[in-house]
């Protein structure tokens, strides 16, 4: 019976010391997608996990598509500070924006939407981006890589206040027109 009653105790106090007791919460902030990415035509493109850790791989899209992102940035009960998106740097795709009215309502005059960098000013736990991806050449490196940054704070552990994940785009040529 004593031993029960110790290893109680024992649990007890374990859980009463791992306890953060300043009143603040800190998550890791993520990055997901609303709905499937999809082409100009509708069609639904899916994306796989790969054998890297944050790399994904759409389904091959062909050159002249447009395709329609929704991402979804959560800090959760934290503010988010910044994202960024950039392209594969062999020129084998686009990224078109929403617009430059819409954009400066929610970020800062320290953004520069050229580069895809968004900064935030702390004052939301989650937005909703969309924008368009245009495939230009073929390639089989193309590329969005995506990060988001968050005000929450970490001493030591597993947990960040930035998170990023890659997604490659495999282009294909065009059919030949007959």
């Amino acid at each position: 019976m004593k031993i029960r009653i110790l290893s109680f105790l024992t649990v007890v106090a374990v859980a009463l010391t791992s306890c953060d007791l300043d009143g603040s919460s800190n998550y890791t902030p993520n990055i997901f997608f609303i709905q499937h990415p999809t082409n100009q035509k509708g069609d639904s493109l899916n994306s796989f996990y790969t054998d890297k850790a944050g790399v994904y791989l759409m389904d091959t899209i062909t050159v002249g598509d447009t395709i329609l992102f929704y991402l979804y940035l959560d800090a959760y009960a934290n503010e988010l500070t910044s994202f960024q998106i950039s392209q594969s740097a062999d020129s084998v795709s686009r990224i078109i924006w929403p617009l430059k009215s819409s954009m400066d309502t929610i970020f800062t005059a320290g953004s520069d939407y050229n580069k895809g960098k968004f900064v935030m000013d702390g004052t939301r736990n989650s937005l909703r981006f969309p924008f368009r991806y245009v495939a230009m050449k073929p390639g089989k490196e193309a590329k969005l890589e995506f990060s988001v940054s968050s005000n929450a704070q970490f001493e030591g552990g597993f947990a960040s206040n930035v998170n990023s994940l890659q997604l490659k785009t495999p282009i294909k040529a065009a059919p030949a027109m007959e």
